[in-house]
């Protein structure tokens, strides 16, 4: 991955082995009740949650990349119907000490911590826990701190923190201007679709063709889409017809039903040429949905839809490329799932 130009140039002024490079994924690691993910840009973030899953209570926690970066924190405490429903101001409490008022922030149930109750949380879920919230009325949500010390340790790791006075895991005295800068977000150029016409003739002969049909099928290492199947009558989606539609002069979007299950359906998607041999270049086998030159998936943890995860794939002229991914995180009862947790970031213009 190209660094940006400080990031170079410090690569140049520092030695190299003092310098940790910037990852070339993004990160999503899940331990106990907590989760780490990083997008593409060095951006992390920490989601912990309660231990009980009949509490909603939630922390995010997030931190840019690039040195002297301080860390953000919120809170969510949106119970269900028939749970405790606060009353009054909401306090953060660490052991025995009030750590004070939590604001209110935009979002329902949502609060924001300032540095100093954000400072006390981070020292308390590396040592001694006993993290907790409560209100007017004596309730307590008390928050997990099992899994904590690991998800962080993972974001210092990614950001290149290790061995820093601003890491939250294992500091040292290595200087923060080693720390790896933030990677600016990657602009996408969306190109300009045609609209298919309506029951063209030349389509559906297309969509009926066996060969396209066989081009699809050969970008599959495996029989992952059973829409391209052969009639099966186990298998309900076995030769499910194909759909075409054009994206330019030089390129059609063919997308067949690929499978579904109990509370999410996967379509696949092809780019390809309007005529044979096709040169299919397949996007996914999980989308939902295509519109205006932008496939999109979204699958839920579980029924409830407490815990979503979203892609977005987008057309530059010649291919689909990947330009959002969310991750959904813990499912813990917040229908829409609570935080949003990227790990693909884009700008689309």
């Amino acid at each position: 991955m190209r660094l940006p130009l400080p990031a170079a140039l410090l690569a140049l002024a520092c030695p190299l082995a003092a310098i940790a490079a910037a990852p070339s994924k993004p990160l999503y690691f899940q331990h106990h009740d907590w989760v780490a993910a990083c997008d593409n840009t060095l951006t992390c973030r920490a989601a912990g949650y309660a231990a009980d899953e009949n509490s909603t209570l939630s922390v995010l926690l997030t931190r840019k990349g690039g040195p002297n970066q301080a860390i953000e924190g919120r809170l969510s405490l949106q119970p269900e119907e028939g749970q405790a429903q606060p009353k009054g101001a909401l306090h953060l409490r660490i052991q025995t000490q009030d750590l004070g008022v939590l604001a209110p922030a935009k979002g329902e149930g949502t609060h924001s911590l300032n540095a100093a109750q954000t400072s006390a949380l981070l020292s308390a879920l590396v040592r001694d826990g006993g993290i907790s919230v409560t209100d007017a009325a004596g309730h307590r949500w008390p928050l997990s701190d099992k899994g904590a010390a690991a998800a962080l340790l993972k974001i210092d790791e990614y950001q290149g923190r290790l061995g820093t006075p601003g890491a939250v895991m294992r500091k040292g005295s290595t200087p923060e201007t080693r720390v790896p800068a933030a990677l600016p977000v990657p602009l996408v150029r969306k190109a300009a679709t045609l609209d298919s016409t309506p029951d063209d003739p030349a389509f559906a002969r297309l969509a009926a063709s066996p060969a396209l049909r066989a081009a699809l099928r050969a970008t599959l290492k495996d029989s992952s889409c059973e829409g391209l199947l052969d009639t099966d009558a186990d298998i309900p989606l076995s030769n499910s017809p194909l759909e075409v539609q054009r994206l330019d002069a030089q390129h059609v979007l063919v997308n067949v039903p690929c499978w579904r299950a109990a509370y999410n359906t996967g379509d696949g998607y092809w780019v390809a040429r309007p005529q044979a041999p096709f040169q299919a270049q397949w996007v996914t086998s999980d989308a939902i949905d295509y519109d205006d030159g932008q496939i999109v998936a979204s699958q839920k943890g579980r029924g409830l839809g407490d815990c979503i995860s979203q892609s977005t794939w987008t057309w530059n002229g010649s291919a689909f490329v990947a330009t959002s991914e969310v991750a959904a995180g813990l499912c813990r009862g917040v229908p829409g799932g609570t935080w949003e947790l990227p790990t693909l970031v884009s700008e689309v213009h």
